[in-house]
């Protein structure tokens, strides 16, 4: 029931207005226990004309004016937080955006637990498999059991029940999650693999190439966050 309550307390993002000619995207900021992020200065990037917008005591932002069926790049900062890069397509306005900021804390455990040390000119990649859309910020179960490749030599990990790197694991545990620190800057492809077979349904980021690999941008001082949806038995 108190799970239940929680659920219904979310805040809706802010309503974008209607309009055919461009895409408008809206969402909300939470952090890793569910409250709301007031601040975060989300921009879009390689975009002219295109405003930087700042969540409001709900943690509720949009960005509208965006252009149709294209590959676009946000960026989202906060003093307290990692800054975040997010690659979406506008094929996707019609949805939600509930995103969780990340504290430095998290990022920092990740790399000392690899044996590593953050590295200012790279960037870094956390990613979550899930089952399924998160429909008005209720997150669908997460995939457990999904290896991961990436086209480039890097400290790929896994992370364990708290969310935090674990040297040892060879695919996602009970969260679903992963990621690799300190890439270079670039472009690289991610090939993401459950036990039921491969990640290949477009649904959150950028579109999946012909091969099925994920493109997923870098940039240094960012950590580029990507959801995907993963079959499941």
């Amino acid at each position: 029931m108190l799970l239940m309550l929680l659920a219904c307390a979310d805040p809706l993002p802010p309503d974008c207005e209607n309009d055919t000619e461009t895409a408008c995207f809206s969402g909300v900021y939470r952090t890793l226990l569910g409250g709301r992020v007031a601040g975060v200065r989300t921009c879009p990037i390689e975009l002219d004309g295109i405003d930087c917008v700042t969540s409001d005591a709900d943690g509720g932002w949009q960005i509208p004016g965006l252009p149709l069926e294209s590959n676009v790049l946000f960026t989202a900062s906060h003093e307290e937080y990692v800054p975040v890069l997010y690659p979406q397509h506008t094929s996707m306005d019609w949805y939600d955006w509930y995103k969780t900021a990340v504290p430095p804390w998290v990022m920092e455990s990740n790399a000392e637990r690899l044996g590593a040390s953050l590295q200012d000119d790279r960037g870094h990649l956390l990613f979550i498999a899930w089952e399924g859309l998160n429909i008005d910020g209720e997150d669908t179960p997460p995939v457990e059991g999904v290896s991961a490749r990436l086209s480039t030599d890097a400290l790929l990990f896994y992370a364990n029940g708290l969310g935090l790197a674990d040297d040892g694991a060879t695919a996602t545990g009970a969260l679903g999650q992963g990621g690799a620190i300190n890439l270079p800057e670039g472009t690289y492809d991610l090939v993401l693999t459950a036990p039921a077979g491969p990640c290949v349904e477009h649904s959150f980021s950028w579109q999946m190439a012909e091969d099925g690999s994920i493109p997923v941008p870098i940039r240094a001082g960012y950590t580029t966050a990507i959801d995907v949806i993963c079959p499941v038995p």
